[in-house]
């Protein structure tokens, strides 16, 4: 269980027997017992803004000397099960499962036209969600598979950084009230350390984040390509490289497809009739096209195209290198090219 702070021990030095307790005393002492029975403690946080500056500000200090360590014990507990879980025969349970289900996965890929739209649902979906349960480690699987104890410390641990953000906020400290959140990002990026993606395809979409926005990249049709690119990681085939031009140019159709009133991979438009011309115009290449319209969500387009067999093998075409999206209102254009 994790140690509960000795406050009176850290902040009484000693000789101070018969000298009446600060304020700040008589809450951390109130703390440390509601601690230890579980009840609640949001008075004793409201308490805290009646305390004068001198006494909070050594409240904060004094807070400081324990709260780093409780933070890191737990952190590394926690790093600790998260290996446990990704290690021997775990691991190689692990393994035999992505390579089953992505198996599972291509099959279906590999039927016909009627046959396959059937299984895309019932069997392709399901094999990426277990693929990505599988593949991108949680820190709720991680604290489901470690046991009450370490879900105990958690709790104790969050609760002494919600009392830290109190104080925090009552002195108007420099630093941001985030003891709680930053628990929360450590255990997110401690748990993205376990992901088996490939490495390379976490590099490229890194770059693709950092294309997009030197590129003025929609917000929206990037994180449709990133969604793509989880998906095409997680099935074991490579992430696509962000093309802007190939943006530019299914952009450019969607808001065709939306300002003219039609819906169809070729355009009235001179120059513009098919994907190809479209790309080429853009200035660069391309072929392969698919075309939604319903939501304004792009992974609402990417889960249409999904269970439709043909762009579906679009989407995971192990020849493609680049892609591109564009968006207009409800209107979706993917555009991928080699």
């Amino acid at each position: 269980m994790l140690r509960l702070l000795t406050f009176c021990a850290v902040l009484l030095p000693a000789g101070m027997a018969g000298v009446a307790p600060r304020a700040s005393d008589e809450i951390l002492s109130a703390l440390q017992t509601r601690l230890e029975t579980g009840a609640g403690f949001e008075d004793l946080i409201g308490m805290l803004g009646d305390l004068e500056p001198a006494e909070l500000n050594r409240l904060q200090a004094d807070y400081d000397k324990v709260w780093p360590s409780l933070r890191d014990d737990y952190l590394s507990a926690f790093r600790d099960a998260a290996q446990k879980q990704n290690s021997g025969a775990l691991r190689q349970e692990k393994k035999k499962n992505i390579r089953a289900m992505r198996d599972a996965f291509h099959t279906v890929r590999g039927l016909p036209e009627g046959p396959m739209k059937g299984a895309l649902g019932a069997r392709s979906w399901p094999a990426v969600e277990k693929l990505r349960e599988l593949l991108l480690p949680s820190a709720a699987r991680i604290l489901q598979g470690a046991g009450d104890a370490l879900k105990t410390k958690r709790d104790q641990l969050f609760k002494l950084g919600t009392f830290r953000d109190g104080i925090l906020k009552a002195a108007i400290a420099v630093e941001e009230p985030e003891s709680v959140r930053n628990i929360v990002i450590a255990e997110t990026r401690i748990a993205e350390e376990f992901s088996d993606l490939d490495r390379n395809g976490l590099r490229v979409m890194a770059n693709n984040r950092k294309t997009a926005e030197s590129a003025k990249v929609p917000e929206s049709e990037r994180i449709g390509i990133e969604d793509l690119n989880l998906m095409r990681l997680l099935v074991g085939l490579p992430a696509l490289h962000l093309d802007p031009r190939l943006c530019a140019a299914s952009r450019g159709h969607s808001e065709d497809m939306s300002r003219m009133g039609f819906f169809s991979h070729s355009s009235p438009i001179p120059g513009k009739s098919s994907p190809s011309d479209r790309a080429r115009l853009a200035g660069t290449s391309g072929g392969a096209e698919n075309i939604y319209v319903g939501s304004n969500n792009p992974k609402s387009a990417n889960k249409g195209w999904f269970y439709s067999p043909g762009h579906h093998r679009n989407m995971f075409n192990a020849g493609h290198r680049r892609v591109g999206l564009g968006n207009s209102g409800r209107h979706w254009t993917q555009l991928f090219g080699n």
